[in-house]
């Protein structure tokens, strides 16, 4: 074999991935993170999707997830993809799954949250506590009133 032929062999085999281009990178950043906050069922909770390697042309991208009502549609605001979803009121407690599907389809990333059991409404009972407060402090005053009245009165007059 000549030199000329051995070096391009090794050339070839040493060239050949070089020219193939660089490897294609995942549809979505390593560090690419979806978030869904905790929320009690029938609530609207936050939806993050962080990805550094965004698609320029993707506006919005939908995350989905049994546990929501619909499809939450997340905009970019010029870091990263925000929006807000609603949790089905029958949505069980525990842990949930979502998921984020980006770059045209090509890309799923899933990620867990959790739905906190069902908080009771506490505006109804509050706006119990300040008119019961509310009236006994008028019952308190018109006592307080009455006895200084009466106080007065039996008090003889001294010329």
């Amino acid at each position: 074999m000549s030199c000329a032929a051995a070096a391009a062999l090794t050339f070839g085999a040493l060239a050949s991935p070089a020219s193939a281009g660089p490897t294609s990178p995942p549809q979505y950043a390593p560090s690419a993170t979806l978030n869904v906050d905790t929320g009690s069922p029938g609530h609207e909770v936050e939806a993050l999707w962080l990805d550094e390697w965004r698609d320029d042309n993707e506006k919005t991208v939908q995350v989905k997830s049994p546990a929501f009502e619909a499809p939450a549609t997340l905009t970019f605001n010029g870091r990263q993809y925000a929006g807000k979803a609603r949790l089905r009121p029958d949505a069980r407690p525990g842990q949930a799954q979502a998921r984020v599907v980006t770059h045209g389809g090509r890309a799923v990333k899933k990620a867990v949250f959790w739905i906190d059991p069902a908080k009771a409404s506490s505006s109804g009972s509050s706006a119990l506590v300040w008119l019961t407060g509310g009236a006994l402090a008028a019952a308190g005053a018109g006592v307080v009133g009455v006895l200084a009245v009466r106080r007065r009165r039996k008090r003889p007059v001294t010329p």
